[in-house]
């Protein structure tokens, strides 16, 4: 079949899996980055201007682990998953295959020898999908090399259909991305010459009628002044061109003086160019022409002055962090509260949950957690509501995050504080394990509400055993600390739970601190 075919056929046989209270169901966990992202061209974008690459692709299949229990199933083949299975007791079946930055493509090849008789790891997970037929694929995204995976799956095990906790197809490929929040440039450009008279706000609402989101699924939610700069089929300098009247209509039209080019396509703060001055144009040509090359839409999308908030403690220094607040999609409803995310220039570096009660005891504005809370309702809803029925994506979204600025864009706006959606990343995500391990917290009766995760970069012998050690021995009565990755030199991840957020906070920075002395606590 063609991969047409392959997405027909995936719709039919790979269905979203809704958790019910209290129910559980054995889960296979086939965490793997995915092209959609293009992870694998940041990290070698990194690699080639002299940086460290993220390792995307490893820290996603270690920190996957942690969403496991004895009663599921691991696929992975690097030595940090390998130690986190045989930490946290998961089963594990080693692919063994190094040679290819995405999983799913070791998989395609494996199942492919396979079928050649060849005797390969995959037999034991068609024999354990043969033992339990209600077991869940866990996710990071059904992308079409996955979709083509679960199909020879189903094929080998004889089952009708398997269920999975990731978005349906149509969500998968076509809304895990940027370029559907603002309009073309030439759409911009193409609405009547009446706009001038309307208010910024008026403008903003109007010039997001002409978004994809709305137009396909009548998704209104806030966002940020900016535009989409598409590429495919456009070559360099019809791009250039785009991003340039992008900048003048910023200019123009809101008053604006600075911006940020962002790639549609990619995740973690990969590649994006932030506070560029829109009045230099010779700049703005440069980093168009960079983007053009690596082939994916991109957005110039207002620069904010984000509001901040003070989290931390003693030991680590409290400090004034953007207020860039995350809400979820969790097995198809919206989760519960909101996450502040930390973050190291563009990449994330962790999460910290709050309610509204949290929120305003941070000091933070009642009003912006709300709105944010009705636009996760809108997201949810719009791919519910009719016109999701002819885009092919009804029902179809039941995980994801969606990330907001809070913040002043001045100019048109003068000093008004905003609130805009900047991201959606529709599919598995870094705070599912803030989420699952509050979760954890629950289940072993830890009565503080809130809980914070920090991301690191571990020394080059730092292992998790060793990381799960240290968060023992600094666990006071009535708290949990706990330790879910470690990919020494390139992504640690630890989480702790707090009676407020800024005590979550800090004890989950001074474990950090804790790790990434030379000698950490036994």
């Amino acid at each position: 079949m063609d991969t047409a075919a392959v997405a027909r056929a995936a719709g039919e046989a790979v269905r979203p899996y809704r958790a019910r209270p209290g129910s559980t169901a054995p889960s296979l966990l086939l965490h793997t980055t995915t092209p959609l992202l293009k992870a694998f061209d940041g990290d070698l974008a990194a690699l080639l201007s002299g940086r460290e690459p993220h390792d995307v692709t490893t820290y996603v299949e270690a920190r996957s682990v942690y969403l496991g229990t004895p009663d599921d199933l691991t696929l992975g083949r690097t030595a940090p998953w390998a130690e986190a299975a045989a930490l946290r007791g998961v089963p594990a079946v080693d692919i063994g295959d190094l040679d290819h930055y995405y999983l799913t493509h070791a998989l395609l090849l494996m199942a492919e020898a396979h079928e050649e008789r060849a005797d390969t790891p995959l037999r034991h997970v068609i024999d354990w999908l043969r033992d339990r037929p209600d077991a869940v694929v866990r996710l990071y995204a059904l992308d079409v090399e996955t979709q083509i995976f679960l199909l020879w799956l189903l094929r080998r095990t004889g089952l009708a259909e398997l269920a999975t906790d990731a978005n349906s197809p149509a969500v998968a490929t076509g809304w895990n991305r940027k370029n559907h929040i603002h309009p073309t440039v030439a759409d911009a450009r193409a609405m009547p010459a009446s706009t001038s008279e309307l208010s910024p706000e008026e403008l903003l609402a109007a010039e997001q009628r002409l978004g994809r989101a709305h137009r396909r699924l009548g998704l209104t939610i806030p966002v940020l002044p900016g535009y989409t700069i598409a590429r495919t089929g456009v070559d360099q300098d019809a791009f250039v061109a785009d991003v340039l009247d992008a900048a003048a209509l910023l200019r123009t039209r809101y008053g604006l003086s600075r911006a940020a080019l962002k790639p549609a396509d990619a995740g973690d703060g990969a590649r994006i160019v932030g506070n560029l001055d829109l009045a230099d144009t010779d700049r703005l040509a440069a980093e168009a022409r960079t983007a053009h090359a690596v082939g994916d839409d991109h957005l110039l999308e207002a620069w904010v002055t984000f509001l901040t908030v003070s989290l931390g403690g003693e030991e680590t220094g409290a400090r004034r962090v953007p207020v860039v607040p995350s809400g979820h999609i969790r097995h198809g409803q919206v989760a519960e509260g909101l996450t502040l995310q930390m973050l190291d220039g563009y990449s994330w570096r962790g999460n910290d949950y709050v309610d509204e009660a949290g929120w305003t005891a941070l000091g933070l504005p009642r009003d912006a957690y709300r709105t944010v809370r009705a636009a996760l309702e809108a997201v949810r809803e719009a791919f519910r509501g009719p016109q999701s029925v002819a885009d092919g994506s009804h029902g179809g979204l039941v995980t994801g995050g969606i990330d907001f600025a809070v913040g002043r864009l001045g100019g048109a706006f003068g000093d008004r504080l905003l609130v805009g959606a900047i991201d959606f990343n529709l599919s598995a995500h870094g705070a599912e394990s803030l989420r699952t391990f509050r979760d954890r917290a629950r289940e072993q009766a830890i009565d503080e509400p809130y809980a914070s995760t920090r991301v690191f970069l571990p020394p080059p012998d730092r292992t998790l055993h060793q990381m799960a050690a240290t968060a023992r021995s600094m666990t006071v009565p009535g708290a949990l600390l706990e330790a879910v990755a470690c990919v020494p030199r390139r992504w640690g991840m630890v989480a702790a739970t707090g009676a407020g957020p800024a005590v979550a906070a800090a004890r989950a920075e001074a474990l950090v601190a804790a790790l990434t002395t030379a000698d950490p606590r036994p």
